[in-house]
């Protein structure tokens, strides 16, 4: 029994290290995961505002510390895939998208943002939620044209991405994204329809008004 013991005693000794040391990598990356969201926040926030050169330094570094981040969890399988890992990396492709969007009307891929498929997917969806609040951004401008593009581009990715029907095992979290998508869009086409037809009958009322200014003070003289 002695014999029997030791030989569970050895091998719980050695998980214990093993555990140890993924133990510290974990709490590692926790906390750059919790940089990886700030920065990503950051990165959205400045191109909102058109501070594009302030969003491109911070995607820079955002860029460099992704990369030490998934340095990091690539070795242990139980933290490279985890959530709080695809949560973060999927903070870092929605700011990516969106930058490479506003800023250079393209879009990264996934072999060049360097991420697996999950958080490239969950990345994706929420940067057409973030499209929603560049779309109230360009109305407030006027600029519909651009809003209405942005839309349909919003549309087509919807319809792209909602073809993937796999289990929640192979894209966790992905169903819900999508269903959270769709009323993205859906809101934000009827939000554009009704400024639009706000818009035009503002610009009608206007015309009117001054017509009718121009026509009294004909009459005046």
């Amino acid at each position: 029994m002695k014999e029997l013991l030791k030989v569970v005693e050895e091998c719980v000794n050695r998980i214990d290290r093993v555990l140890e040391e993924k133990d510290s990598v974990r709490e590692q990356a926790i906390k750059m995961s919790r940089d990886v969201l700030r920065l990503a926040s950051d990165v959205i926030t400045y191109v909102h505002n058109g501070e594009f050169s302030q969003a491109r330094e911070l995607l820079n570094e955002l860029k460099e510390l992704v990369s030490r981040f998934t340095e990091l969890v690539s070795p242990h399988d139980e933290l490279r895939h985890s959530g709080f890992v695809n949560n973060a990396l999927s903070e870092y492709v929605e700011a990516h998208l969106f930058y490479s969007f506003v800023v250079e009307r393209r879009l990264p891929t996934m072999d060049e943002l360097k991420v697996h498929y999950v958080p490239y997917l969950l990345g994706l969806c929420d940067f057409v939620g973030e499209l929603r609040r560049y779309v109230l951004d360009l109305v407030r401008v006027g600029d519909f044209a651009r809003a209405f593009e942005v839309l349909r581009f919003m549309e087509g990715v919807y319809e792209i991405v909602r073809r993937l029907d796999y289990p929640e095992a192979l894209t966790p979290g992905l169903r819900h994204k999508v269903d959270v998508m769709r009323r993205l869009v859906d809101d934000t086409k009827l939000f554009l329809v009704d400024m639009e037809r706000r818009s035009k009958l503002s610009e009608l009322l206007s015309r009117a008004l001054e017509y009718l200014g121009r026509s009294t003070a004909s009459r005046a003289t």
